[in-house]
């Protein structure tokens, strides 16, 4: 007679933990995608952290022009503050970009607010603020 009660109950608490745990690789992917992108901006090779762009008006990936950053040389990303939506579908990412470019050769640093939203049906995290302005 306990045996049902039994089966429900571990079958509520299944359900609840597999959310859970969905809930949680979902922000897992989103710390691998992040470092992704971190790491290409660190090493100045916008063309691969071009990748990360979706175009919000044309929910896919549109190529920005990175031939105006090819003088442009990082030498620190450091992420200052993120702030995660409640339904963990947004994620809005301070970091601070110290940078030079070849002309000058003058180091300048950039607080770059990068906003990341969770495209459900891809399963993928995606970078909708674009990349950073260098002056």
């Amino acid at each position: 007679m306990h045996k049902p009660r039994l089966t429900i109950i571990i079958l509520v608490l299944l359900s609840v933990g597999c959310a859970s745990y969905s809930e949680l690789k979902k922000m897992d992917k989103f710390g691998d995608i992040t470092e992704a992108y971190g790491f290409s901006i660190r090493w100045s090779d916008f063309d691969s952290a071009a990748a990360f762009i979706r175009d919000p008006e044309k929910n896919n990936y549109s190529p920005p022009d990175v031939s105006k950053l090819e003088r442009v040389k990082v030498t620190d990303y450091i992420v200052k503050k993120t702030a995660v939506s409640k339904d963990e579908t947004q994620v809005v990412q301070i970091v601070k970009i110290t940078y030079y470019k070849i002309d000058n050769l003058i180091v300048t640093s950039i607080n770059d607010r990068q906003l990341w939203k969770w495209d459900s049906a891809e399963k993928y995290w995606y970078l909708e603020s674009g990349l950073p302005d260098f002056k």
